[in-house]
């Protein structure tokens, strides 16, 4: 009994509420495609396999690339089709290592970073913060449907009985509650779906995938990047970067960032000028387009894309983590304010009812 309870709850789970993190098990899947392609195995049973650890949103997933795969795809397909099974970044260096013929290579430099990632940090600390505003909400929803159905009727019908005029914070709770008696549960009901919502990884990739998503500045410092840390590999290996371009610009997830990713490929005249067209379509800052420019050596050019790569999201993490801590405190405050509002009502009407009677 207690077994298919939990097997049931980590069925309708968000990944990383039960369980593993879902960069944990992105990870998983990236070092048994490696290993696969490495020994040369067929990734189909490994995936069918992983699939079976990791039942629920993420072990679905997983059965749809094993589909996508044994119905001879090729790998750039089914990771297209199968959107959040890996990682954003991860999945567009695969599907340009594969588009370049150096899925070797790519592989070995996934490997080398992917235990490097904050991402999962990130991720934890916003899931927990979404958790945390869940519960503190529906502790707030109970503890005000219990005072305004049960306690606050009550006093008023004592205090008609007693032809006593109620306190002005009670009567203005009770005007308020009349007034608004539809739009607060609704609002509250809103706000603990959306949170909810927030904790399901699809939904937050589609809102991060959204145009108006686009204007947040840690949205575009993350596809900043990925941009960086896809480049790293050709420069160290010292190849052109038109390739992994074109690849990267067939592939990305985001429309826009396609279409300027295009853009700097076909307006470049040589790899020299791709950086100037790069940050001339704003995919890189203007004072990463000049150092970058400022190098001759591939192997320095490598470090340094992979070292403003790491300062990125770096800097990109610590916003996340600031925001996230910030607005958890917007609900709790204006529930607290209600709550305390509903609590001073209570005992400032108890207070008169004793002096009445006394």
């Amino acid at each position: 009994m207690f077994d298919s309870i939990t097997n049931l709850i980590r069925l309708i789970m968000p990944s990383g509420i039960v369980g593993n993190s879902l960069r944990s098990k992105q990870n998983s899947l990236l070092r048994m495609l490696s290993v696969s392609h490495s020994q040369r195995l067929d990734p189909k049973i490994l995936i069918e396999n992983l699939a079976a650890e990791y039942p629920g949103p993420y072990g679905r997933k997983l059965s749809l690339l094993q589909q996508w795969v044994a119905a001879d795809s090729s790998m750039c397909a089914a990771l297209t089709h199968t959107p959040g099974v890996l990682d954003e970044d991860d999945t567009l260096a695969i599907q340009c290592g594969i588009e370049t013929n150096t899925l070797d290579e790519t592989f070995r430099y996934l490997m080398a970073h992917c235990e490097k990632d904050d991402h999962a940090a990130t991720s934890e600390i916003i899931r927990g913060t979404a958790g945390y505003v869940i519960g503190v909400i529906c502790f707030a929803i109970l503890i005000s449907a219990f005072l305004m159905i049960f306690i606050v009727p009550t006093f008023k019908l004592m205090f008609d009985e007693f032809e006593l005029a109620l306190p002005l914070s009670m009567a203005s709770l009770i005007d308020f509650s009349n007034s608004f008696l539809i739009v607060i549960p609704l609002f509250l009901m809103v706000a603990l779906g959306l949170g909810i919502l927030l904790l399901i990884d699809d939904f937050r990739r589609t809102v991060v995938n959204s145009p108006l998503a686009r204007l947040l500045p840690t949205v575009a410092r993350r596809r900043t990047t990925g941009l960086l840390r896809l480049l790293a590999l050709p420069t160290s290996l010292g190849l052109p970067l038109g390739p992994t371009l074109t690849a990267a610009a067939q592939h990305h997830p985001d429309r826009s960032f396609r279409k300027r990713l295009l853009r700097a490929r076909t307006d470049a005249k040589s790899d020299a000028d791709i950086w100037i067209q790069l940050e001339t379509q704003r995919l890189i800052d203007k004072t990463q387009g000049e150092q970058l420019r400022r190098i001759t050596s591939p192997s320095l050019r490598a470090w340094t894309l992979n070292t403003l790569a790491d300062r990125n999201r770096l800097i990109m993490q610590n916003k996340n983590e600031f925001i996230a801590r910030s607005v958890q405190h917007i609900p709790i405050i204006i529930l607290g304010m209600f709550v305390g509002w509903i609590a001073i009502a209570v005992i400032q009407t108890l207070s008169n009812l004793i002096g009445s009677l006394a």
